[in-house]
C-alpha cells in the first residue's frame, strides 16, 4: 500500500496463495455470534438477525457505519477466517429483506454476495470490498490492533483503512437503500469478498472464476481511490477515481552453497554473498522514469501543496510529460510515493539462509516484489533484472501471476458522479484520475468486463501515510473528523448512480 496519495487510496496486495476447495454456506444457515478481538472486550454486537420490530428503531447510515467497522475490525481476518465476520452481515441484509448468500472457495473463506433489485433501467452496479486484512506480526503496534481505538482524535485498528472502512460504508448504505425501499434504477450487486491480500484467488478471483453469473454488472466501485488531505488535515487536496494500476510480479533468487560448519566459512562460492551481491544491484537500480497521464493529474493536483523543494520539478514534470528530465527525476525520487508513481520499482522483501547461526547454508534465498508500470511487461522486467545481475550462480525464478488488466476509462457516469458529490461539498476540489502503485481486485473485474474504478469514502494525507499509518502498517488509524465528510461522499456517489 506506502504514501497515500489522493490518486492510489487503496491497500497493497501482498504475495501468497489461497486453498481453491469450493463450498456454498446456505443463505439460510443461522449465523453463529461475532467473534470478539483476543486482546480486548468485544464491541456491541451487530444487529439481531431476527425479523425487526417497530419498537427497534434502525440505525442511521453513518452509526450503522460506524457500529459496522468497529465490529469488523474487531474480527481477526489476518490469516482468514472471513466467514464468521460475514454470517452476522448476512443477517442483517435477511433483516432487510435483500438475497444474501455467503460462497466459501474454501472452508472459512467466505465471500458475501447480496442483491437489491431495481428497475432495470440501467445494467447493474457492483459495490466490492475484500474484508480480509494483512497480518500484525512483528509490528510495534501501540493500541490493540484488532480493536477500534479512539485516541488523538483518530480511529486506529488493523483495517480501518484497508478495506474494512469500506466493505462498511458499503453495508450501511445498502442497508439503508433496502429498509427505505428506494426507487432504484437498476440492480446494486454487494461483493465482499476474502483473500485480497493474498492475490485474491480465495475471492474475488475466484468468484470471476466460478460465479461470473452473480457479477454480472456494467461498472464496480471498489478501493483504490479518495480523498488526500493536507497535512495539517484542514481540508482535500483531490480526490481521486481509479482507473489502473500497476502489475504484481513478485521474484525468486537462490545461491546453492556446499553447506558445512560455520567455524570453517568458505574462501569463495559463499552463497550468502553471491545473493547479497545481487541485491544490492537491484536495490540501486532505478527502472526508467515516464509520467503517465494519472501521474501528471496527480501532480498538478498536488502542486499547490507540494513541498518546497519539488515544485520545480513538479512544474518541468507536467511540462514535459510524459518525458522526465534526469534533474527533475533526481528531485522526486527523494520522495518513495513520487518514485513508485513514476517508474516499476522492485525491492527486496524476504531473506532465507541457515535454520541456525552456526550452519553454513546450503541454499540462500530472497523474494523481491515488483510493480510494474502500465505499459510494461513481466518478461521485460525478469530480462532486466537478469541482466543487471549478471551472475549464472545465482538463479532467477518467476512467481504466480496475479493478473493484470487494461485502465477504466476516465470518463462517463461514475467521474460524472463522483464530480458532482465533490463540487456539492467541496467546491473546486479537483478530481484526478488514479494510478495506483498497489494492486487491486479491480484487474479480475476489468478482464471480465466489468468497468471498475477506485472510488472510497477514504480520506487521508502523505503525512499519515509517510509516518505509517496507511495501509499495511502498524497503528493503521484515520482521522476521526473526516470519516462522516467520506461516509457522505461515498453516500452521495452511489445514489447518484443508483436512483
Amino acid at each position: 500500500m506506502r504514501r497515500t496519495h489522493a490518486v492510489a487510496l487503496l491497500g497493497l496486495s501482498l504475495a501468497g496463495c489461497a486453498a481453491d476447495a469450493a463450498t456454498v454456506t446456505p443463505a439460510s444457515a443461522p449465523p453463529p455470534p461475532l467473534a470478539s478481538a483476543p486482546v480486548a472486550p468485544a464491541p456491541p454486537p451487530l444487529a439481531s438477525a431476527s425479523p425487526p420490530s417497530a419498537a427497534a428503531p434502525q440505525l442511521p447510515y453513518f452509526a450503522q457505519y460506524r457500529q459496522l467497522l468497529e465490529q469488523m475490525v474487531s474480527v481477526d481476518t489476518s490469516h482468514g477466517g472471513e466467514t464468521k465476520l460475514l454470517e452476522p452481515i448476512a443477517a442483517l441484509y435477511r433483516d432487510a429483506g435483500v438475497p444474501v448468500q455467503i460462497l466459501e472457495s474454501a472452508p472459512g473463506r467466505g465471500n458475501l454476495v447480496a442483491r437489491l433489485k431495481g428497475s432495470g433501467a440501467k445494467k447493474p452496479l457492483l459495490l466490492l470490498a475484500h474484508v480480509d486484512v494483512v497480518p500484525v506480526e512483528g509490528q510495534p503496534w501501540t493500541v490493540p490492533p484488532f480493536t477500534a481505538t479512539e485516541k488523538d482524535g483518530f480511529l486506529w485498528g488493523r483495517g480501518i483503512n484497508d478495506d474494512k472502512s469500506m466493505a462498511a460504508a458499503i453495508v450501511a448504505l445498502t442497508l439503508e437503500l433496502a429498509r427505505t425501499h428506494a426507487p432504484l434504477t437498476r440492480d446494486v450487486i454487494v461483493a465482499l469478498t476474502a483473500g485480497e491480500e493474498t492475490g485474491g484467488f480465495a475471492g474475488a478471483r475466484w468468484l470471476c472464476e466460478n460465479h461470473r453469473d452473480l457479477l454480472d454488472a456494467d461498472i464496480a466501485l471498489n478501493e483504490g481511490g479518495g480523498a488526500q488531505l493536507t497535512d495539517d488535515l484542514a481540508k482535500p487536496i483531490a480526490f481521486g477515481v481509479g482507473v489502473s494500476e500497476k502489475i504484481f510480479q513478485t521474484f525468486s533468487l537462490e545461491v546453492k552453497g556446499k553447506g558445512g560448519h560455520s567455524s570453517r566459512p568458505p574462501t569463495s562460492g559463499d552463497p550468502v554473498v553471491a545473493l547479497a551481491r545481487a541485491l544490492v544491484k537491484i536495490g540501486e537500480y532505478r527502472f526508467p522514469a515516464k509520467v503517465l497521464p494519472e501521474q501528471k493529474a496527480y501532480f498538478e493536483a498536488e502542486l499547490p501543496f507540494a513541498e518546497k523543494e519539488y515544485v520545480a520539478a513538479m512544474k518541468h514534470v507536467i511540462a514535459s510529460a510524459p518525458r522526465i528530465a534526469p534533474a527533475d527525476e533526481a528531485v522526486l525520487v527523494k520522495d518513495a510515493g513520487y518514485n513508485a508513481g513514476i517508474r516499476t520499482t522492485c525491492v527486496t522483501t524476504m531473506l532465507e539462509g541457515s535454520p541456525q547461526a552456526n550452519v553454513l547454508p546450503t541454499s540462500a534465498k530472497a523474494k523481491v516484489n515488483c510493480r510494474i508500470l502500465p505499459g510494461e511487461t513481466r518478461a521485460q522486467v525478469k530480462a532486466a533484472l537478469e541482466k543487471l545481475i549478471a551472475d549464472p550462480n545465482v538463479v532467477l525464478t518467476q512467481g504466480e501471476d496475479f493478473g493484470d488488466a487494461a485502465a477504466s476509462p476516465f470518463e462517463g457516469e461514475v467521474v460524472d458522479a463522483v464530480r458532482k458529490a465533490v463540487q456539492e461539498r467541496f467546491p473546486g476540489t479537483p478530481v484526478v484520475p488514479g494510478l495506483s502503485s498497489g494492486t487491486t481486485d479491480s484487474r479480475y473485474l476489468r478482464n471480465i468486463g466489468i468497468k471498475a474504478y477506485g472510488v472510497s469514502p477514504g480520506m487521508g494525507s502523505r503525512a499519515e501515510a509517510t509516518a505509517g499509518h496507511g495501509a499495511h502498517g502498524p497503528d493503521e488509524r484515520k482521522p476521526i473528523k473526516w470519516m462522516e465528510p467520506g461516509a457522505d461522499y461515498f453516500r452521495a456517489v452511489v445514489r447518484t448512480l443508483v436512483l
